[in-house]
């Protein structure tokens, strides 16, 4: 087992979608909570991108 803490997240949503998200997941061999933590990473990065690229722009000027 691994060192890392880690903490727990609910989510709720509507039966169907979890049922294609789980579909989709596992036709790629994946599971769910590998390809949420994948999403938060990318939407975080991207949330985070504009701030300095924002900056940046405003030192041009």
């Amino acid at each position: 087992m691994s060192d890392k803490k880690t903490v727990a997240i609910r989510v709720e949503m509507p039966p169907e979608l979890r049922n294609r998200f789980k579909s989709a997941v596992a036709r790629e061999g994946k599971n769910m909570r590998d390809v949420l933590l994948e999403f938060m990473e990318e939407y975080v990065k991207q949330a985070e991108q504009p701030k300095i690229e924002a900056s940046q722009n405003q030192n041009n000027t």
